[in-house]
């Protein structure tokens, strides 16, 4: 989400950004002095404990703790997502890769700096490529925990949008993994609907009307189509998404 609200994401501008080598190489790109230690410090949780059942809780534990809101944002993505994707047919294995995709989807802004998280007006260009970088980023952290390795295409495409113009690779309609393309629906239905540090809440009714508006450019009109559904039968909201 722009700040101001818009349910339209700019596309990004090119980034000089790639990722990093084995786990003992450096990060190539200039984050800044916290966000750098903020990425080697999760970085040293995993090579020292990269035991499968802790390493998503390791990372989602990361996150809040460099922002509480948006590890919060992520967690309450879990329930939402999930519902939409039971109604779309996901069960079994791919339900609980789309839960762990919804909780990391935002795992790359431990290497955003924490003055572009929280700042309270729009982005300069220079921020928002920054903030842009965080799918690229997410990804090559979970490189380094095997066991996540098939999360890391719906990490890479949570931002990528129906109609092309997403991020960070271009992908299109259903070259976008549906996982990520739920988590994107479900993405924006949450930050509208919750106080961010550039503006305030927008009713869920407001939300809706946006994500319809957007639905078949930005998003999937399937997935939208689904989560207004659900919506309407009081299953998904700001309350109702935090119940899995």
């Amino acid at each position: 989400m722009v700040p101001g609200g818009s349910a339209v994401v700019s596309p990004p501008g090119e980034a000089p950004w790639r990722a990093p080598g084995p786990p003992s190489g450096a990060w190539h790109l200039d984050l800044g002095t916290e966000a750098e230690a903020s990425l080697a410090g999760v970085l040293r949780l995993l090579e020292a404990d990269g035991a499968p059942e802790r390493a998503v809780e390791t990372l989602a534990r990361a996150l809040e703790g460099k922002d509480v809101c948006t590890g919060d944002h992520s967690r309450a993505l879990v329930g939402m997502s999930a519902t939409v994707g039971r109604e779309l047919g996901i069960e079994g294995e791919d339900l609980g890769r789309l839960e762990v995709g919804a909780l990391l989807h935002d795992v790359g802004k431990i290497g955003v700096p924490l003055q572009v998280i929280r700042k309270p007006g729009p982005l300069t260009a220079g921020e928002r490529r920054l903030m842009n970088l965080h799918p690229e980023i997410g990804e090559a952290i979970l490189e380094r925990v095997p066991s996540l390795e098939p999360l890391r295409p719906v990490v890479r495409a949570c931002h990528e949008r129906w109609d092309g113009g997403g991020y960070p690779d271009g992908l299109a309609r259903e070259a976008i993994p549906l996982a990520a393309r739920i988590v994107f629906v479900c993405d924006a239905f949450h930050a509208m609907t919750t106080d961010r540090p550039y503006r305030g809440a927008l009713p869920e009714h407001e939300a809706v009307r946006r994500l319809k508006v957007a639905a078949g450019t930005q998003f999937d009109p399937g997935v939208v189509e689904t989560f207004v559904r659900v919506h309407a039968g009081g299953g998904v909201g700001v309350a109702a998404g935090i119940r899995g």
